[in-house]
């Protein structure tokens, strides 16, 4: 009786050029994976952005067309003016005795930027009288866990995720290379929410708006606004991000194009390697040929050598992703360690999905050796008959 055909006495006599494929196919997984870690940094990262803070405060700025007010139906710029600040006065009012609203009020507002690994996000804080910061804080479910609550003029309270994510510390200035001098950082925050505030400091802002602070009742803002009049107009020039807005910006310009990026370099990957490791394994199994025969010569059928082929082949492929999971593991340790933290950034440790995008890659490129394999079997003769 014939026993079965050893694929692993042929890895173990032939180091060198198994030894070559499996490091080829360990270290694609890892870049694969590490490639995706990354990208998918900068989503995970801006999550609290996109569908925390928005259902806890959203600034908005309306044009005064919105407001009602239209300057032809006045006969000064001064009765304009005037007009127009009651408008946005009697809105305020509105809003803050809503009662789904906790408190509305017209301010100026700041504005901070949140960076991934690649591309990024910003959103608006309000600058308020310092007897109104901690009633804000405890609505965005905030704690101080550095420094003071503002006293003066021009002192912020930065969420510690922004801090580090732009570089900056207790004392120093809130994104010095943009407004200069002139926020002071006087405290740190910590929330689910990211979200900041801060105390006015003269006319250095970064607009003046609307600032609503809402919850699950009262947080898209275009349907609040409806109920007193006001229709939300782009062609108007009125700015506003609520909680749908968000809600978009996350799943369509954010996750969606990351998503459309990491496949195209999963199939730019593939490509290349089922190019490379098929011309490798041809040139590999052409080397064997007599091997095959002399096999084929002692008794052994064309399935037996298959059966053979495809156990050599899925043993490198698995040793491949074995060494493919240590090394990444090692490589997204160093990086969080290195730029995720440091920065202020979440990522995913385990991510199910690029993993089975992966595993379905390596399938892919095990189905298209089959066509070389089929086409050496079937080429597979006697030695009487490689005579002849």
């Amino acid at each position: 009786m014939k026993s079965q055909l050893s694929a692993a006495k042929y890895i173990r006599n032939n180091k060198r050029t198994g030894f070559v494929l499996i490091l080829a196919l360990g270290l694609t997984f890892m870049a694969m994976y590490v490639i995706a870690y990354l990208l998918y940094t900068t989503s995970e990262s801006t999550k609290p952005i996109c569908f925390e803070l928005p259902r806890k405060i959203v600034c908005c700025s309306l044009s005064t067309a919105s407001l009602g007010v239209n300057y032809d139906d006045y006969e000064d710029v001064g009765q304009f003016v005037k007009a127009r600040e009651k408008a946005r006065t009697n809105l305020t009012e509105k809003l803050s005795s809503d009662p789904d609203v906790v408190k509305a009020y017209y301010t100026q507002v700041l504005y901070a930027s949140y960076n991934g690994v690649v591309g990024g996000i910003g959103y608006e804080f309000p600058l308020l009288p310092p007897e109104e910061v901690p009633f804000v804080v405890k609505h965005l479910g905030a704690e101080l866990v550095e420094g003071r609550m503002p006293e003066g003029e021009g002192e912020v309270l930065i969420d510690e995720r922004v801090m580090k994510n732009g570089g900056m510390k207790l004392g120093g200035w809130f994104q010095q290379a943009g407004y200069g001098e002139v926020f002071k950082i006087v405290g740190v925050l910590r929330s689910d929410c990211m979200g900041c505030v801060g105390t006015p400091r003269g006319g250095y802002n970064s607009g003046v708006g609307f600032v609503v602070l809402c919850n699950d009742n009262s947080n898209n803002l275009r349907e609040l606004l409806a109920k007193y009049g006001v229709t939300v107009s782009q062609d108007n020039g009125d700015n506003i991000y609520d909680v749908e807005d968000y809600r978009n910006l996350y799943e369509e310009d954010i996750r969606k194009t990351i998503d459309d990026v990491i496949n195209v370099i999963l199939l730019t990957v593939m490509v290349f390697l089922s190019i490379s490791v098929v011309v490798a394994y041809v040139s590999f199994m052409r080397n064997r040929v007599g091997e095959y025969c002399l096999y084929a010569s002692i008794g052994y059928s064309r399935s037996d050598i298959y059966g053979m082929m495809m156990r050599e082949m899925l043993v490198m492929f698995i040793a491949g992703i074995l060494l493919g999971a240590v090394t990444t593991v090692g490589m997204v340790a160093l990086l969080r360690g290195i730029l995720i933290e440091p920065r202020g950034l979440s990522a995913q440790w385990f991510m199910k999905e690029q993993l089975l995008r992966i595993l379905g890659s390596f399938a892919c490129i095990i189905g298209v050796l089959q066509i070389p394999m089929a086409v050496t079997v079937q080429k597979i003769k006697t030695i009487d008959l490689m005579e002849d």
